[in-house]
């Protein structure tokens, strides 16, 4: 995605579709990115970008505790502050770049944005929203181990461990997340 095309495929797709790149890709990577995929496009082609964003706790049931999922995301900030990386997840937090403003500062023109978030998944047979939240608490937890023994971070395996099985109590009495998928698209401008 970073490096150019090959000159016989410029310029030649109606439409270029990505997928959850923000997560492995810099601010920077980011939008060179879309401006690299703009190449692909002809002349009122669309690109079409799906990522994720937008995380949030719950409760399905009025006073359950939500702290110890919380303090695992909180716990996340040391990647959040790092002024380089682009964290799916983290996109809409203020300081981070608007996608869609990075859409039309390349030049693409009629730039939408569409999200729909998982909260809406909710057949009781699938449980998307308990396995969701699980998955996105261990996910989360295995960034956290990454700060074991870094110097001021506060994070043991210990301290992991108890926030992991916590955690994991707090979503068995109805605590849940949301993720917004995001779709944006916006149009090359036509020759002429």
């Amino acid at each position: 995605m970073l490096l150019p095309f090959l000159a016989s495929e410029i310029g030649t797709y109606d439409v270029v579709a990505a997928r959850f790149l923000s997560s492995a890709t810099t601010r920077a990577e980011w939008a060179r990115t879309v401006e690299n995929l703009m190449t692909l496009l002809k002349p009122g082609g669309w690109l079409q970008w799906i990522d994720s964003c937008n995380f949030a706790l719950y409760n399905t049931v009025a006073g359950t505790s939500r702290s110890a999922c919380q303090e695992i995301y909180d716990g996340l900030q040391p990647f959040r502050s790092k002024d380089d990386l682009v964290i799916g997840l983290m996109m809409r937090e203020p300081k981070n770049l608007r996608r869609e403003d990075v859409f039309r500062e390349l030049g693409l023109a009629e730039v939408h944005e569409d999200v729909f978030s998982t909260d809406r998944l909710q057949d009781p047979e699938l449980q998307f929203r308990d396995k969701g939240t699980r998955n996105v608490m261990n996910c989360f937890v295995g960034c956290l181990e990454e700060l074991i023994g870094v110097e001021g971070s506060g994070w043991s395996k210990e301290r992991i461990e108890h926030l992991k099985d916590e955690a994991m109590s707090e979503i068995d009495r109805g605590v849940y997340h949301t993720l917004d998928q995001v779709c944006i698209v916006g149009r090359k401008a036509s020759n002429g």
